[in-house]
């Protein structure tokens, strides 16, 4: 079973080795991920691509994880709600499945300085929210899958010390990557036996 992930630094896996990298840790013997995550995308970037990266990969499956860069670089709720519908629409036409992903939380007060001079994270962070509400009523609406790494990693790291989690308030640590890939490999697991 092959599934291409789709997505920004998150699946990307930004400031960790590619070794240290959810994806890469992930084990399960029938299902292979392919990371095609990029530093700073936006689901724009992410339509964009949507045919090299995965239709022409041939998967099963598609995951889409995206939208935090989108409403960093002040994008509406709406923009990465049309960019999911499309790419969901177009892995249906090209008979692949897809995956509907959510990014965890951040931390917008532990946002480095230069990022935080660039845009509002706790508005970023409300859009996020608001944005996770809606995937939800999207799988519903369309008997989607919905691999939610927002509530999972709240549960799952409930109580692990939060400065172990975030390198910058808003990327993973290593540990925090191991946690995802625990999330992953349970999730996908159960979403491939339906």
């Amino acid at each position: 079973m092959k599934i291409i992930c789709l997505g920004d630094s998150f699946t990307r896996g930004f400031g960790v080795k590619k070794s240290e990298n959810w994806i890469s840790i992930f084990k399960h013997h029938e299902i292979q991920l392919i990371n095609k995550g990029i530093n700073g995308d936006t689901t724009s970037g992410m339509l964009a691509r949507f045919y090299r990266d995965v239709v022409a990969q041939t998967p099963d499956y598609v995951l889409i994880t995206g939208s935090i860069n989108d409403f960093i670089c002040g994008s509406s709720l709406a923009t990465p709600q049309n960019n999911y519908m499309s790419m969901v629409h177009q892995a249906y036409h090209h008979q692949i499945f897809p995956i509907v992903g959510v990014a965890p939380g951040f931390l917008p007060e532990q946002v480095r300085n230069d990022w935080a001079n660039f845009s509002d994270f706790s508005h970023v962070l409300k859009l996020h929210k608001r944005f996770h509400a809606w995937s939800k009523e999207f799988c519903t609406c369309f008997n989607l899958p919905h691999l939610d790494f927002y509530e999972s990693f709240e549960k799952i790291t409930k109580n692990h010390p939060i400065e172990g989690l975030y390198l910058d308030g808003l990327h993973l640590t290593p540990a925090a990557h191991r946690f995802i890939a625990k999330i992953a490999e349970k999730e996908l697991t159960y979403i491939l036996q339906k």
